[in-house]
């Protein structure tokens, strides 16, 4: 029937279920203070340089790799909300217009109801005002015609 997609994550955007995850404001103080504390021993210690370019890269990645695997869940999440929103338009729109042909059919019909209805009381209008004319009240057929007999009477 109708495929029903859930959010394939359903943490609050800032949560992640990903137990390495860490927050981004201590990532950014982590970093802050790496390069406080770095800063201070480059200026003592220049063969400490690489090391510390090295731990600020691998910091600087794992923040980057946390970023791409939400973008790329949001990715996911947006693409099948589309696919569903698509499926469900064309479902809507389906039965939409079979509801304006079930329409057009009732009015249809309608109309045809209403025409017997007044063609029924014109009829029924026409044989209550028989007896004005003489007519036999129950019967629709016209009054028989004068019998030879009486003509040649008279």
């Amino acid at each position: 029937m109708q495929k029903m997609y859930s959010r394939t994550n359903p943490a609050p955007f800032g949560a992640s279920e990903n137990s390495n995850v860490i927050p981004a404001p201590q990532i950014e103080e982590a970093l802050r203070e790496s390069v406080r504390q770095n800063a201070c021993h480059i200026r003592h210690e220049p063969e400490n340089n690489s090391q510390f370019v090295s731990d600020v890269n691998s910091l600087v990645q794992r923040v980057a790799g946390v970023s791409l695997d939400q973008l790329d869940d949001a990715i996911v999440d947006l693409r099948q909300l589309r696919d569903f929103l698509h499926s469900e338009g064309e479902r809507i729109q389906s039965e939409i217009s079979g509801y304006l042909q079930l329409n057009h059919i009732a009015i249809g019909s309608t109309k045809s109801i209403v025409d017997n209805i007044v063609q029924w009381k014109k009829a029924a209008h026409s044989t209550a005002r028989a007896p004005e004319r003489g007519d036999f009240v129950g019967s629709a057929l016209p009054p028989p015609p004068p019998s030879p007999t009486t003509t040649k009477d008279a």
